[in-house]
């Protein structure tokens, strides 16, 4: 019975310690996701996104979990490389005289984009995302409906 005792003050010194503690780095309990519920909530009930008509209508949910980690610099390097290949292309049918020169910087930089394969699956889910039409009412349903997923996803990611 005694142990008992201690098992409980110790639960009880430890809850009052994470009440302390909260909002102090590191040991923050996160409140946002509570007033994202509520507006999350909200939002899909002034727009009745609940209904059946949204099932299979996601925005961002399908893109999460289907990429390889990179590097910050691998996805600028991927980037780059992208853009050097469409500049040396372009810069080809302009010019005749140095047109063999051309054409060896852009095989030496599509040889080197190999390397960034998994960058650039990441760039071009990048582009689609990017290129959503934010004023469409389709998407922006999914998009709130994807909304908590993604929001709580990218809060544990980005605590570096």
């Amino acid at each position: 019975m005694d142990s008992w005792c201690s098992l409980h003050v110790v639960l009880m010194y430890g809850l009052v310690a994470i009440e302390l503690l909260n909002g102090t780095a590191g040991f923050s309990i996160p409140r946002q996701h509570l007033n994202a519920d509520k507006a999350v909530k909200a939002v899909q009930n002034h727009y009745n996104l609940n209904s059946n008509n949204w099932v299979g209508t996601a925005v961002f949910t399908p893109y999460l979990g289907k990429i390889e980690t990179c590097t910050c610099e691998g996805l600028m390097y991927a980037a780059m490389l992208k853009t050097y290949e469409e500049i040396f292309a372009d810069m080809m049918k302009k010019s005749t005289e140095v047109q063999n020169e051309l054409k060896d910087l852009k095989n030496n930089v599509t040889q080197l984009m190999r390397n960034y394969t998994k960058e650039q699956k990441v760039l071009h889910q990048l582009e689609e995302i990017r290129h959503k039409d934010v004023k469409n009412f389709t998407i922006q349903g999914g998009a709130v409906n994807d909304f908590r997923s993604v929001f709580d996803l990218a809060s544990k990611g980005g605590q570096n």
